[in-house]
């Protein structure tokens, strides 16, 4: 049997009520998708025979197909059919910063849940980095000092050090949520890195946070991450961005 076809089993085919019936499906969908019992690449079947075999009319299928995709669970492709989608990483990331981009999310909430995230990442760094991980964070420090003068280059190097500082930590889920949050706030460390002595000042909490981990004292990195993120919260406010936005 071909991969990418579904393994069908009556699991699919349950019956549903007739509320809200196209939410329902997709909810069921994805409760199949999680259980293991579909797959990434697995096919969904036909439009017409999904609707029969649920007893449903074609179009709640249709707008329950919409919904999966919306929530990143399918890939429709013209011609071929529908496909459960890729769950990597990458996807989860792109996914969550769609849904902050589309959500209006406000530049003070992402950035509290960032002080929130890496304050606690930068404690669990300390007890749980591996020497690659040290490696990668000195490779992202010294990339920094070499384009001090170099806006987008110094802001790549230091996103590179927040990621890494996350992966550092050892939870899958810290890097996805920092990658995104990182992505949407570039607009802020653009005009940040203008506010004079900012870049310097970031690098002077860059190292102690560093070095904290390095020596594994998890109470002075956390320390440290506190006062790197006041640190950038001042220099926002310096920037005039808040201000801006607000305006």
């Amino acid at each position: 049997m071909d991969r990418t076809e579904i393994r069908m089993t009556e699991d699919l085919y349950q019956r549903v009520s007739r509320e809200r019936l196209y939410e329902q499906i997709a909810d069921h969908v994805e409760e199949l998708v999680s259980s293991g019992k579909l797959q990434q690449g697995d096919r969904l079947p036909p439009e017409r025979e999904l609707a029969e075999r649920l007893g449903v009319a074609r179009g709640v299928v249709r707008e329950a197909v919409k919904l999966l995709g919306a929530r990143g669970l399918v890939t429709v492709i013209p011609g071929r059919g529908t496909f459960i989608a890729e769950m990597s990483p990458d996807a989860i990331s792109d996914h969550l910063g769609r849904f902050f981009r589309l959500g209006s999310k406000s530049h003070s909430d992402l950035n509290e849940l960032r002080r929130i995230l890496e304050v606690e990442i930068a404690f669990l760094a300390a007890q749980r980095a591996t020497p690659a991980d040290f490696e990668e964070m000195r490779q992202a420090i010294q990339e920094m000092d070499e384009s001090i003068d170099s806006a987008e280059e110094y802001i790549v190097a230091d996103m590179d050090f927040h990621l890494a500082l996350a992966k550092a930590a050892h939870n899958e889920m810290f890097p996805l949520l920092i990658e995104v949050i990182a992505d949407l706030l570039r607009e802020s460390r653009q005009v940040i890195f203008q506010v004079s002595g900012a870049p310097q000042r970031g690098q002077l909490w860059h190292r102690r946070i560093y070095e904290a981990i390095e020596r594994q004292d998890a109470s002075a990195a956390r320390e440290a991450m506190q006062k790197h993120m006041q640190q950038v919260a001042e220099d926002a406010r310096a920037s005039g961005y808040i201000d801006n936005l607000a305006s």
